[in-house]
């Protein structure tokens, strides 16, 4: 039970962080937004980890130590693309290909020789096919083109603004993924405190160095906000994760990309095309399909 109120915990907040920064980060600088992500897991968190945990010891505990460090600067990289991502594309779509981690997860475990059965393989299939389905997108008219030009309608397809982006999210939160799913050393308090400060040695210096200030006082709540929901959620997941069932703890998290599309087609009225439509609902149910099988 423990395990799917945190899990279905961490959907939400992923999603409440997602529909958050689609709209900030148009008006406040994604490092920003950056810091005071990984700022907020590392403050929250570490007097927890010390009490829970401690400081680490022993040669199990420091390699925990750097799988959760190594998880952190995943993150320093999925974050930053998150962010661009949902900048310039729609949320709906960005959040569902965001969720794809499990299917490069998948892979990455398939090319070290494991072996899956049927129904992960159909899962895998599905996901795959419903992202490429949701990424592609009706190319607009250009300016020399239209009727005048004997173009008509014909106007071709493109990839969706952001698509790239969330991807390359994906990818880098399968590694997060496998980092954090082979810790056993020590509570989810340590781990997020770890990868927060790892995240935190990566973007801080680049900040500095562009001299960015705080955010104007009306935006300062929505940044706060966004980076309590954020460090909720990568607490409440991980801890999800730890106290297993693991595929039933992924199936819920997965759902991310189910709430954020609601979130993306009632409240800011995304109106994706049809096809991206049936790519969605087809990579929601691949992704749930291939959690669970795996």
């Amino acid at each position: 039970m423990l395990t799917v109120v945190l899990s279905l915990s961490a959907a939400l907040a992923y999603s409440l962080y997602a529909f958050g920064s689609h709209r900030l980060v148009r008006v406040v600088s994604w490092l920003t937004l950056g810091v005071a992500m990984f700022f907020a897991g590392a403050v929250l968190f570490i007097v927890p980890a010390l009490l829970v945990d401690g400081l680490p010891f022993g040669a199990g505990e420091l390699r925990d130590l750097g799988l959760a460090a190594l998880g952190g600067l995943l993150y320093a990289v999925a974050t930053p693309c998150f962010l661009l991502a949902l900048r310039v594309g729609r949320l709906s779509l960005v959040t569902v290909l965001a969720c794809l981690d499990g299917v490069f997860a998948a892979v990455i475990v398939i090319a070290m020789g494991e072996r899956i059965g049927a129904a992960a393989g159909a899962g895998l299939a599905c996901a795959a096919a419903g992202g490429l389905l949701a990424a592609v997108e009706r190319r607009p008219p250009s300016p020399e083109g239209g009727i005048e030009s004997g173009a008509g309608d014909r106007r071709g397809v493109r990839i969706a603004a952001g698509a790239g982006l969330a991807l390359l999210t994906s990818l880098a939160m399968a590694g997060l993924f496998l980092c954090f799913g082979s810790i056993q050393a020590f509570s989810p308090f340590t781990t997020v405190t770890v990868a927060s400060l790892a995240g935190l040695a990566v973007l801080l210096p680049m900040a500095l160095v562009r001299r960015l200030t705080l955010p104007p006082q009306d935006h300062a709540r929505g940044v706060v906000g966004v980076s309590v929901l954020d460090a909720f959620a990568l607490l409440a997941g991980s801890a999800g994760l730890a106290l297993g069932p693991v595929a039933v703890a992924a199936v819920l998290q997965a759902q991310t990309a189910t709430i954020s599309t609601l979130l993306g087609i009632v409240a800011l009225r995304e109106r994706p095309a049809w096809w991206q439509v049936i790519g969605i609902v087809t990579t929601i149910f691949g992704v749930s399909l291939l959690a669970w099988t795996m």
